[in-house]
């Protein structure tokens, strides 16, 4: 009877250290394409907070205690979600596919031709119709807020200033004559007073706004550049 007891106790045992076991989960990602690492993607056990990111060379280790089989989920910016059902941990080669809805294109024209955002070497950024409605947004006023570095300054359409990254037109003076710093454009018209920033919006498709100097581009000295 005892040592009836003594084996089920020592399989009992064996039983718990063998669920909490510690084990070391090791692998890489890289992109399913073009086979280069990907870094900073996520790793992490399903259902639970246990997780790392994957380093310069897109490798990972992560520390699980428990019992196999275990899905791991992999994410990345970009990139499909994937599980993987693991039954063991031998180290893992995997490959993430691009996801094309999140790589979909923006195409902006206020370089004066049709363009790919993504290929575009200046600071831009692009607000789409629906952001724009979704905001509640009827003017540059309301906008300011969802871009960086944009202020907008009225207490009425004479007195209007519109600056970015702090370049623009002075504010507290009448400037109806002031040639403004930031140029104003709609469906490539040029604006050359700032009170036509304070018009509400009519059907935009898509609001533009270039950062840093843009004379070679407008012809004229302008610094930054807000395209409708």
């Amino acid at each position: 009877m005892k040592r009836t007891l003594l084996l089920i106790l020592i399989l009992i045992t064996g039983m718990v250290c063998r669920l909490y076991a510690q084990h070391e989960i090791t692998g890489i990602l890289t992109d399913a394409n073009n086979k280069e690492a990907l870094i900073g993607a996520t790793v992490i056990i399903k259902g639970s907070t246990n997780g790392v990111t994957t380093g310069l060379d897109g490798s990972f280790r992560l520390d699980y205690q428990g019992s196999f089989p275990v899905t791991l989920l992999f994410t990345y910016i970009g990139y499909q979600n994937r599980e993987l059902i693991l039954n063991s941990n031998e180290p893992l080669s995997i490959q993430l596919i691009p996801s094309t809805a999140a790589l979909s294109e923006v195409t902006v024209t206020s370089r004066r031709r049709k363009e790919i955002v993504q290929d575009v070497p200046i600071p831009i950024t692009v607000l789409g119709a629906p952001q724009i409605e979704n905001s509640v947004s009827f003017n540059v006023n309301r906008v300011k807020d969802l871009i960086p570095s944009v202020q907008l300054y009225s207490s009425n359409p004479r007195n209007t200033t519109l600056n970015i990254r702090g370049l623009g037109s002075t504010f507290g003076l009448t400037n109806d004559g002031i040639d403004p710093g930031v140029g104003f454009y709609v469906d490539g018209v040029y604006f050359s007073r700032p009170a036509a920033t304070a018009i509400d919006f009519i059907d935009v498709e898509q609001i533009e706004v270039l950062r840093g100097p843009q004379g070679t581009l407008f012809g004229r000295i302008l610094q930054p550049v807000h395209s409708m």
